[in-house]
């Protein structure tokens, strides 16, 4: 089991010294697992959802309910991958950052 730990897991884009949880514009991308294209299909250069992709969607837009101060600016839903904004905000209250837990 030791040889594999940190085998296959690639290395992190995040800067090291930058505090995420900063409220701030964060652009965000989700691959599937292997490149897999769950999500639909492009037609006609248009991206058009499968069942999944549609859940996918559903719950992208669903952020701002589950977390405090968040909201979802534009996204995109690819067959594989989805590229999105999420907008972290300041807790008016406190002036703090929001806490990311449901």
């Amino acid at each position: 089991m030791e040889r594999t730990i940190n085998k296959y897991r690639i290395a992190s884009a995040r800067l090291k010294e930058y505090d995420y949880s900063t409220p701030n514009w964060y652009f965000v991308t989700i691959n599937t697992k292997d490149h897999q294209e769950y999500f639909g299909e492009i037609k006609n250069s248009k991206m058009e959802l499968n069942a999944l992709g549609k859940i996918v969607e559903k719950l992208w837009n669903e952020i701002p309910n589950h977390y405090k101060n968040t909201e979802i600016d534009y996204y995109a839903i690819m067959p594989n991958h989805l590229h999105g904004i999420i907008i972290l905000d300041y807790i008016v209250e406190t002036g703090h950052a929001p806490m990311l837990s449901g």
